[in-house]
């Protein structure tokens, strides 16, 4: 039970286990805990908490007690397990140079980081095994004249394993010998076969497939033109979570002693980095569709560390504790759009939100393909726009629908005037001939912050083409985001960092890609005057279905009809606003940045029943909408964050869900 003592009492008490069940943020910034959030006369004005209602910016009740914040604990050290990407790279002789290349790795680093747990990666397996009570490994296990693994270290994984250790792998090769067969619940692995296309869930009830309760989810898209997968023959007491679509075993879980093994048919640079770098098939719909194909894999190995935990936590995947945000953003890719964009600023300036407008600067005329539209008279009307807030990304100079051909536009550095002179798209021809990819994403940028005195931030490409110099155009043009493609073109819902030339062994960049999940554009029955009301209810469908997941949502709306802003008004009046929120991309993108560089530890105290988090002082102060997700078969009363030196900060704990705590760093929704 939560103790609830008199603010007074709390004030003069110093640092020795005092909880508070509300938490006040003073106007000065001070952050204190309250007995209650009752209002009081004191004859003269109002009190809340003892405190004039004048000196206090928020309270907020916490579904759990915590310490009082400014004191200090220590840290359990000692107690500190965490997720280990066993990175195998040496031990498979992979030839992939350097650690940010090689595309399993990476694939894995990405799988646990938007599951969130608590994770590190080493490539020292009995370091793993010390530091970890769940091992995920970034590639196969092979056997054969040069296996991954010794007979001794596979022993060591079967101990480890049988004391309550979880471990997770892609594909087995079909040369491991009897031990590994044992291990991983198989026995037999067939070899790699391209004759499978779809990845189907059982339909009986597992932990593990808490994530998966859409078609979409349960029979998923493997686009196996390009990728070997692997066929297993589960053991006598293993279970098969998931077969291919003629009924072949895909998924095994084998429970072995205490702990337990999943192995997975499909190798994660295939389902995982090959979408992202759009090198897949493309044998699924890609425009105003839920394709959650490489989302999967995260959402599975999330609900694999939760089972195998009383108590676990994960970075939770939505900023300020919504349940998921709507982030729009508007291409302003004509005359049109320029004139009409005020009807979706006043709207979205209405709401309190800071919409997003990415502008085509189309400052020449092209010969007979685009206008000048990027003018003094456009440009006065984006600066009426800026004064309401929003903020302001570039969609190119020329919006030329053959820009994803690489060789029409070179990294050549211009300038407007020759450009001008030289850019011009042939609609006849469908060609383009003196394009720069310099000039659509860096000049682009430099025109807009001269004329517009801000920092351009984000880019998006004119009707999401992409070319291999785009990456390194963002780089040298200093973008943060770009949103270039749409979640189901590359099967992904959340962000990440773009590589150069879009190629395998490409340099991570700084430059996060931001998806977008629908949009105004429809492949079929395309959005019209006449048809638009329809629209929103398909939004608001996939908005749902990622909201699910934790996931948010970006959506493209061309704001050159006052209609498509009222198409967007119908979809935010279908949202749930107390539990939904609108988000600005600008803001959304620092979230995950913020969120990819967020290092956290955990342990549970059973005795006390606490939960105790750690993070770095400049980790919890730049993650204000960040928060941290409790799930818990085992009772909790306190969760505790603390910084490297054991200080205490505030937290907003929620509770969403039975045993479900969701702690926020920051101190208020913004």
């Amino acid at each position: 039970m939560k103790r609830v003592l008199s603010f007074a009492v709390i004030v003069a008490a110093a640092w020795s286990g005092v909880r508070g069940e509300f938490v006040a943020e003073f106007v000065d910034g001070t952050v204190a805990p309250l007995a209650d959030a009752a209002v009081v006369s004191d004859g003269e004005g109002f009190l809340i908490g003892g405190h004039p209602v004048a000196t206090v910016k928020k309270v907020w009740h916490n579904a759990v007690a915590q310490p009082e914040p400014g004191g200090q604990v220590e840290f359990p050290d000692e107690m500190v397990k965490k997720v280990a990407v066993l990175d195998m790279n040496q031990r498979n002789l992979e030839t992939e140079a350097g650690y940010e290349n090689s595309r399993n790795l990476y694939s894995a680093e990405y799988m646990a980081e938007i599951a969130g747990m608590p994770a590190v990666t080493t490539d020292n397996l009995e370091e793993a095994l010390a530091c970890a009570d769940m091992i995920l490994f970034s590639s196969r296990v092979k056997g054969g004249t040069k296996p991954t693994f010794t007979a001794g270290e596979i022993e060591a994984l079967a101990r480890w394993v049988g004391a309550g250790g979880v471990l997770v792998a892609p594909a087995l090769d079909s040369s491991v010998d009897a031990a590994t067969k044992a291990l991983f619940g198989v026995s037999e692995v067939k070899a790699h076969r391209k004759n499978h296309s779809f990845l189907v869930w059982t339909e009986e009830e597992h932990p593990e497939l808490v994530y998966f309760d859409e078609p979409e989810e349960r029979e998923v898209n493997i686009c196996n033109r390009y990728i070997n997968v692997t066929e297993y023959v589960a053991g006598e007491d293993a279970v098969v979570l998931a077969g291919y679509e003629d009924g072949t075993t895909a998924v095994v879980k084998n429970r072995f002693g205490e702990g337990a093994v999943y192995t997975l048919g499909l190798r994660w640079r295939d389902v995982i980095q090959r979408p992202q770098l759009n090198k897949d098939d493309d044998s699924h719909q890609s425009s105003n569709v839920f394709v959650p194909g490489a989302d999967i894999y995260s959402l599975f190995l999330r609900a694999v560390y939760v089972a195998a935990h009383p108590v676990s936590a994960w970075k939770y995947t939505v900023p300020d504790g919504y349940d998921a945000v709507l982030v729009p953003t508007h291409d302003c890719d004509s005359s049109t759009a320029y004139e009409e964009m005020h009807h979706m600023g006043d709207y979205e300036h209405s709401l309190g939100l800071n919409g997003h407008y990415f502008l085509t600067v189309h400052y020449y005329r092209d010969k007979g393909y685009l206008s000048q539209f990027y003018n003094d008279t456009n440009i006065g009307f984006t600066k009426e726009l800026m004064a309401q807030g929003h903020t302001i990304g570039s969609h190119s100079i020329g919006h030329f629908p053959d820009f994803s051909k690489t060789d029409r536009f070179p990294l050549t550095v211009t300038t407007e005037e020759e450009y001008a002179l030289t850019a011009d798209h042939d609609e006849t021809t469908g060609v383009t001939s003196g394009g720069s990819t310099w000039a659509e994403i860096v000049m682009s940028k430099d025109i807009l912050e001269r004329d517009l005195g801000i920092p351009v931030r984000a880019f998006r490409s004119g009707h999401l083409c992409v070319n291999k110099h785009m990456p390194e155009a963002l780089t040298m043009g200093q973008y943060n985001f770009a949103s270039c493609y749409t979640a189901g073109d590359v099967m992904c819902a959340t962000p990440y960092f773009t590589r150069k030339s879009n190629d395998w062994v490409g340099e991570l960049t700084d430059v996060l890609q931001m998806p977008l999940h629908f949009s105004d554009v429809f492949t079929k029955d395309k959005m019209t005057e006449d048809n638009w009301q329809e629209k929103p209810a398909i939004w608001h469908e996939i908005f749902e279905k990622h909201k699910g997941n934790h996931f948010s949502s970006i959506i493209l709306i061309h704001p050159n009809r006052k209609w498509k802003m009222e198409a967007q008004k119908m979809l935010v009046d279908m949202m749930d606003l107390s539990k939904s929120g609108l988000y600005n991309f600008h803001d959304y993108g620092d979230f995950w940045t913020g969120r990819f560089g967020f290092d956290f530890d955990m342990v549970y105290v059973q005795e006390s029943e606490t939960v105790m988090l750690r993070a770095s002082a400049a980790d919890i102060e730049r993650n204000q909408a960040l928060g941290i997700m409790i799930e818990a078969s085992a009772p909790v009363k306190e969760i505790t964050l603390t910084d490297e030196n054991g200080n205490v900060y505030p937290l907003r704990i929620t509770a969403p869900a039975p045993g479900r705590y969701l702690a926020l760093i920051g101190t208020s929704r913004r």
